[in-house]
Protein backbone atom coordinates (compact mmCIF):
# COMPACT_ATOMS: atom_id res chain seq x y z
CA UNK A 1 0.00 0.00 0.00
CA UNK A 2 1.21 3.20 -1.05
CA UNK A 3 0.75 6.18 2.31
CA UNK A 4 1.51 10.31 1.66
CA UNK A 5 0.96 12.24 4.29
CA UNK A 6 1.31 16.14 4.38
CA UNK A 7 -0.47 17.84 7.17
CA UNK A 8 -3.85 18.48 6.14
CA UNK A 9 -3.75 15.59 3.79
CA UNK A 10 -3.75 11.89 3.78
CA UNK A 11 -3.76 9.94 0.30
CA UNK A 12 -3.06 5.93 0.27
CA UNK A 13 -3.56 3.90 -2.81
CA UNK A 14 -3.97 0.00 -3.11
CA UNK A 15 -6.04 -2.38 -5.44
CA UNK A 16 -7.53 -3.78 -2.14
CA UNK A 17 -9.12 -0.61 -1.69
CA UNK A 18 -11.68 -1.82 -4.70
CA UNK A 19 -13.04 -4.33 -2.46
CA UNK A 20 -16.09 -2.06 -1.10
CA UNK A 21 -16.26 -3.71 2.50
CA UNK A 22 -12.18 -2.83 2.96
CA UNK A 23 -12.77 0.83 1.41
CA UNK A 24 -15.44 1.58 3.57
CA UNK A 25 -13.57 0.07 6.82
CA UNK A 26 -10.93 2.42 6.06
CA UNK A 27 -12.75 5.49 5.20
CA UNK A 28 -14.68 4.72 8.61
CA UNK A 29 -11.49 4.96 10.67
CA UNK A 30 -10.39 8.03 8.96
CA UNK A 31 -13.70 9.52 9.70
CA UNK A 32 -13.00 8.71 13.32
CA UNK A 33 -9.81 10.24 13.34
CA UNK A 34 -11.10 13.39 11.86
CA UNK A 35 -14.80 13.69 11.57
CA UNK A 36 -14.31 17.05 9.61
CA UNK A 37 -12.32 15.57 6.84
CA UNK A 38 -13.23 15.43 3.34
CA UNK A 39 -12.87 12.33 1.97
CA UNK A 40 -12.83 10.31 -1.75
CA UNK A 41 -12.33 7.68 -3.54
CA UNK A 42 -10.88 7.48 -7.24
CA UNK A 43 -11.61 4.15 -8.69
CA UNK A 44 -9.19 4.86 -11.44
CA UNK A 45 -6.19 4.78 -8.95
CA UNK A 46 -7.59 2.81 -6.20
CA UNK A 47 -6.84 6.06 -4.09
CA UNK A 48 -8.57 7.51 -1.06
CA UNK A 49 -7.82 10.66 -0.25
CA UNK A 50 -8.48 12.46 2.93
CA UNK A 51 -7.77 16.29 3.83
CA UNK A 52 -8.86 18.10 6.49
CA UNK A 53 -7.93 20.81 8.81
CA UNK A 54 -4.67 20.76 9.53
CA UNK A 55 -4.97 21.58 13.24
CA UNK A 56 -7.56 19.28 13.61
CA UNK A 57 -5.27 16.27 13.79
CA UNK A 58 -2.49 15.85 16.34
CA UNK A 59 -0.54 13.41 14.65
CA UNK A 60 2.13 12.76 17.45
CA UNK A 61 -1.52 10.98 19.18
CA UNK A 62 -1.61 8.37 16.15
CA UNK A 63 2.04 7.24 16.71
CA UNK A 64 0.27 3.53 18.69
CA UNK A 65 -1.81 3.10 15.37
CA UNK A 66 1.90 1.78 13.25
CA UNK A 67 2.74 -1.23 15.08
CA UNK A 68 -1.21 -2.22 14.26
CA UNK A 69 -0.97 -1.07 10.46
CA UNK A 70 2.50 -2.89 10.30
CA UNK A 71 0.43 -6.05 11.58
CA UNK A 72 -1.62 -6.21 8.59
CA UNK A 73 0.65 -4.31 5.83
CA UNK A 74 1.91 -7.54 4.46
CA UNK A 75 -1.53 -9.07 4.04
CA UNK A 76 -2.92 -6.09 1.99
CA UNK A 77 0.45 -6.03 0.29
CA UNK A 78 0.04 -10.06 -0.38
CA UNK A 79 -3.94 -9.65 -0.76
CA UNK A 80 -5.70 -13.10 -1.58
CA UNK A 81 -9.80 -13.14 -1.40
CA UNK A 82 -8.78 -15.92 2.12
CA UNK A 83 -7.20 -12.60 3.79
CA UNK A 84 -9.91 -10.34 3.65
CA UNK A 85 -11.49 -11.39 7.37
CA UNK A 86 -8.14 -11.28 8.68
CA UNK A 87 -7.76 -7.62 7.20
CA UNK A 88 -11.32 -6.13 8.19
CA UNK A 89 -10.29 -7.58 11.99
CA UNK A 90 -6.76 -5.86 11.61
CA UNK A 91 -8.64 -2.45 10.60
CA UNK A 92 -11.14 -2.83 13.67
CA UNK A 93 -8.57 -3.06 15.60
CA UNK A 94 -6.96 -0.11 13.95
CA UNK A 95 -10.62 1.70 14.59
CA UNK A 96 -10.81 0.93 18.54
CA UNK A 97 -7.44 2.12 19.19
CA UNK A 98 -8.56 5.28 17.33
CA UNK A 99 -11.51 5.35 20.08
CA UNK A 100 -8.95 4.65 22.70
CA UNK A 101 -6.85 7.53 22.02
CA UNK A 102 -9.29 10.26 21.76
CA UNK A 103 -11.18 9.32 25.65
CA UNK A 104 -7.37 10.07 26.40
Amino acid sequence: MEYRYFPGRLRFRDHILRDEEIRNAAISVVKKICPQAEISYTEKTSGILATYPEKTVEIEKLKPLIPLILDIEPKVRFYTPSKKQTILEGIKKIEEKVIEIQKE
